[in-house]
């Protein structure tokens, strides 16, 4: 299986059906996507089979056909997905500033004692400095 790599960013509505097949880690049917998007969403089957169609035309999933029954495979990786609409959200909301970022989840106390240390640990760890105790 070859990953995609250009691609546009999925509504709210595709995206929630992707995560479902990112979250399987392997090839899931339609019968079963359909239930965990009813489990969140009031949609219908065809609903479900109509997003199915169209994440396969935009180039993120595979079919695998078995027998008569549909199997979806991301052919677009989770981690790269999320890294590019965070910089496209970075770069949008806070001028590609990630200190404004903090800064204004920090002003508005969205943001725990423990979200900071785990920030402080990541940027450690990004600099190849050594563990926060």
């Amino acid at each position: 299986m070859e990953y995609k790599e250009n691609y546009e960013r999925l509504p709210d509505s595709e995206l929630l059906v992707m995560q479902i097949i990112w979250q399987s880690k392997k090839a899931i049917g339609t019968g079963k996507i359909v239930e965990l998007v009813c489990e969140q969403k009031n949609w219908s089957r065809s609903t479900v089979q109509v997003l199915l169609a169209r994440l396969e035309e935009r180039g993120f999933v595979e079919i695998k056909k078995r027998g008569r029954l549909n199997y979806y495979v991301p052919l677009i990786k989770e981690e790269e997905y999320l890294t590019k609409e965070t910089k496209t959200f970075l770069g949008q909301f806070y001028g590609n500033s990630y200190k404004k970022l903090i800064a204004s989840l920090a002003q508005n106390q969205e943001i725990t004692e423990e979200d900071i240390d785990d920030i402080i640990q990541i940027i450690k760890e990004a600099k190849g400095g050594e563990e926060v105790e």
